[in-house]
């Protein structure tokens, strides 16, 4: 059997060695400045296993590659921790005393005490800070000017403690920075893709760690770029647009980043009261690879920070500057107050509204959308108009959505869509797919086969929706109720054969729970309708008061429904995916390219 070069070495660090080495930036540990998870007595249970000499467990360590600086020389790479990251900031809270950053980006400390008698660890409170039988932060006896002498006499006279007993409790503690812990050091040559793989094989309680992570944690140790900075920037964006309250917690407790230009960016995300399109730092770094960088994937994006030239296939300073200042323009574009706004009005404008009944799911295709409008509106020269430039944006999320063009390898097709864009002429581009993928056979026939499903969470649906939204569609057999009304105030969907009429025929879930056979409807038209057949509840001219044909065809909803009951069912269903497939075929071709 041929033998396999090992792409690791396993090695036995002292605790110690590896608090000083984090502190003077041989290894990179982004969790310090990011939210720590680990409750307090976990932070105690670790401390009281190294007391006892019990193992902790181990940390994965990846050297970057070498990069070739300006002057021919290299220089090493720093040294990121993948694994174990949580557990050593633990360590450093409780023995360097280091402050932790918490859900609500307040740097806090964690401290431990110990009491000599008992040789008990806990969690610090209030009561064992008063009670002179506990040290209450174990941190000051790791401290450089620490006094064994003078504390240990102290401490013991105190307490009327054995002078000597104290002193050898003492320093079984202070010994426990010498334990040692396992790193498995992998090969500078490894791929981010293998140590992807790396992790999620060996991580036993099944975390999954994605490449954005990796991005992150690679920004996060670089402070010459002012990659720390970038990385916030990011991640504070997001969570802005999902939480609007962060931003008292992040003024108060980031002042660093809040004094800086970087803050003043994103703050504006705060009061952005849409829904419609809530991207994650995973998304932005997407989007920025593909108008910056003409690329894809994130695997990508790591080697281009640790300073790729794809060119030459080596590793350089230059590359990585030239990264870095692609990088802080990505980052301004993106999350630009005027870009993001005209971005979802584009959503808007497609028929989506405030509600997740009509949000578009699934990140690859708006990704793509954002980065699309990026590319047209700053960064290319089109001569198109923006009216133009909105409507191909709005034509090419549909298209996707409509072809599932992003749901199995987005990286690698939305990096080939944007290579084609950028490397063609828009309209033509856009002209060239439609004619690939929209023909008339699609519209006719594999889009009304494709809404067969019962999914009422399917794009599909959701497009359908948008559809009568666009043409401000009134309810079904109402003349003052529109389809808005009943998406923003979260009505609901109702079926047009009712379920408990088509179950008493012998018709299952799978039957029933078509979106062909899905409408929304007031809650009283719904209790006249009851569980009566469309041919008998339609005899009504209480509930077909206002049942026009105009109104029937605003819901795609044929006019011999009038006519009936389970035996025509299928039929309807057929009738009704094609009157469904008009509507979003009408809805693309409204977005005018002229």
């Amino acid at each position: 059997m041929h033998m396999q070069t090992l792409n690791y070495s396993v090695q036995n660090n002292k605790v110690s060695d590896l608090i000083n080495w984090i502190g003077e930036g041989r290894i990179g540990l982004p969790e310090l400045q990011r939210p720590f998870v680990w409750k307090s007595s976990k932070v105690r249970d670790l401390i009281d296993s190294l007391y006892r000499g019990f193992p902790i467990g181990y940390i994965i360590t990846w050297s970057n590659p070498d990069v070739r600086l300006k002057d021919g020389t290299k220089a090493r790479g720093k040294t990121l921790m993948i694994d174990g990251q949580q557990r050593v900031t633990a360590l450093r809270a409780a023995i360097a005393g280091e402050k932790v950053m918490d859900k609500r980006f307040e740097m806090k400390r964690i401290c431990i005490a110990f009491n000599p008698k008992t040789e008990e660890f806990a969690t610090r409170t209030a009561a064992i800070a008063r009670d002179p039988a506990w040290i209450d932060d174990i941190a000051v006896l790791f401290k450089d000017d620490f006094n064994p002498f003078g504390f240990v006499t102290k401490f013991s006279s105190k307490n009327g403690y054995d002078v000597n007993k104290v002193a050898a409790v003492i320093d079984s503690v202070r010994m426990l920075a010498n334990n040692e812990i396992g790193n498995i050091q992998l090969s500078h040559r490894l791929s981010i893709n293998a140590v992807t793989e790396v992790f999620n094989r060996i991580n036993s309680k099944g975390t999954v760690l994605s490449s954005a992570d990796f991005i992150m944690s690679k920004l996060s140790a670089d402070t010459e770029h002012h990659g720390d900075m970038l990385r916030k920037t990011v991640e504070y964006f997001t969570r802005l647009l999902h939480d609007g309250t962060a931003l008292d917690d992040i003024t108060s407790n980031d002042t660093p980043f809040a004094s800086s230009d970087y803050y003043r960016m994103v703050t504006w995300a705060a009061n952005e009261n849409s829904n419609l399109y809530l991207p994650e730092f995973g998304d932005i770094f997407h989007i920025i690879l593909n108008v910056k960088f003409n690329r894809g994937k994130h695997s990508d994006l790591i080697s281009l920070v640790s300073g790729r030239d794809f060119t030459t296939k080596q590793y350089t300073q230059a590359a990585m500057d030239d990264t870095y200042m692609r990088l802080s323009a990505g980052i301004n574009l993106v999350t630009d107050r005027s870009n993001f706004q005209r971005f979802v009005m584009i959503l808007r404008g497609m028929g989506v509204v405030t509600s997740d009944r009509t949000k578009i799911q699934g990140t690859g295709v708006l990704n793509f959308g954002y980065a699309l409008y990026l590319l047209l509106k700053q960064e290319m020269h089109t001569g198109l108009s923006n009216s133009q430039i909105e409507n191909v944006v709005r034509r090419w999320i549909l298209l996707s959505i409509l072809t599932h063009r992003y749901s199995g390898s987005s990286e690698t097709q939305s990096e080939a869509d944007i290579k084609m864009f950028r490397n063609g002429d828009p309209l033509a581009v856009l002209t060239m797919q439609e004619k690939l993928n929209l023909t008339d056979e699609f519209w006719t026939d594999m889009l009304p086969k494709n809404l067969v499903t019962s999914s009422a969470v399917t794009n599909l649906w959701r497009v359908f929706l948008m559809s009568q939204v666009r043409k401000q569609s009134h309810l079904w057999l109402e003349r003052d109720l529109s389809l808005v009304d009943a998406l923003t105030e979260e009505g609901n969907v109702h079926h047009i054969f009712p379920r408990a009429y088509l179950i008493k025929h012998g018709f299952g879930k799978s039957e029933y729970n078509q979106i062909a056979n899905y409408v929304f409807l007031s809650q009283p038209r719904n209790l006249q309708i009851s569980d009566q057949a469309p041919k008998d509840y339609l005899s009504n001219p209480d509930i077909m008061h206002y049942g026009s044909a105009e109104n029937f065809s605003e819901n795609a909803i044929p006019l011999s429904l009038r006519t009936m009951d389970y035996t025509s069912y299928e039929s309807f269903l057929e009738q009704r995916r094609i009157l469904m497939g008009d509507s979003i075929r009408r809805l693309y071709y409204s977005f005018a390219l002229a």
